[in-house]
């Protein structure tokens, strides 16, 4: 299947970028994210920093209450305590037909996560799968790829991207130098971003939380694609920033919440 390469025209990607965050903006849709505890803070930020509004309740005796009041969900494989959550989450998400989210953190080197992961897309109607290219890669062969969250040996295929999202029927990313979107139909490359984006914790569950927010306005692999652009411009920028004040990670993961906030 051929790649094409999107939003390479700089003026046309920061008009797309300009319209979905003013949809956001209008509607302030309502994430639910059943993220870990390592990001949970800065996924929330994240959020709110394109104006949308975050809830991270996990305890499986209030889904039902937070899924009327919710316009997406986002479920995240580092909460594996949270699985029995996640399931009921997605099963009301589904009959609400709001978009899901599912992030597969660990997929590449735990059997557990992978056998759980595709259990959860037989709960419901799961919108988006976006995880690292092992992580992708793991879930399209049934088999371990890579040693864990930060393994970067493989870089994102459109291969193994469309594979996983015609057998799953969903939009599926894979994370990396690169972004690969695809829906089992075609398959969008993403170009930008910053290396230092690999080097915190966090922004690959960031977008998984702001794909949230963007598919509750747009549920279509151009809006997804779209989210990516903006977070690879947010770390292009979050670098230029961190650079310009002679500093390292710890500013970094400050300015890319600030590049978020003042697009």
């Amino acid at each position: 299947m051929s790649t094409e390469c999107y939003l390479t025209d700089l003026l046309e990607r920061k008009a797309a970028i300009s319209d979905y965050l003013s949809r956001i903006g209008s509607k302030r849709p309502v994430v639910q994210c059943i993220t870990n505890i390592v990001t949970v803070n800065d996924c929330a930020n994240a959020l709110l920093a394109i104006g949308a509004s975050p809830t991270m309740a996990h305890h499986p005796q209030e889904m039902e209450d937070f899924a009327a009041i919710c316009d997406a969900l986002v479920c995240n494989l580092g909460a594996t305590e949270s699985l029995e959550a996640m399931g009921w989450a997605i099963e009301l998400a589904a009959e609400r037909r709001h978009p899901v989210v599912l992030d597969p953190v660990g997929s590449a080197g735990s059997p557990f996560r992978r056998e759980q992961c595709m259990a959860l897309l037989h709960k419901g109607n799961i919108t988006c799968i976006r995880g690292n290219a092992a992580e992708i890669r793991a879930l399209a062969l049934h088999a371990n790829t890579g040693r864990g969250v930060d393994d970067f040996e493989d870089r994102p295929s459109a291969e193994w991207v469309s594979l996983l999202a015609a057998e799953t029927d969903t939009i599926v990313i894979a994370s990396g130098e690169t972004d690969y979107v695809g829906d089992g139909k075609q398959v969008l490359s993403v170009t930008g971003g910053s290396p230092m984006m690999g080097r915190i914790t966090g922004s690959g569950c960031m977008l998984s939380a702001l794909l949230g927010a963007f598919l509750s306005v747009e549920c279509s692999l151009q809006s997804a694609a779209v989210c990516c652009a903006m977070m690879k411009d947010c770390g292009e920028q979050a670098q230029k920033w961190t650079r310009e004040a002679a500093r390292g990670t710890g500013t970094f993961h400050i300015a890319l919440l600030d590049a978020l906030s003042v697009q």
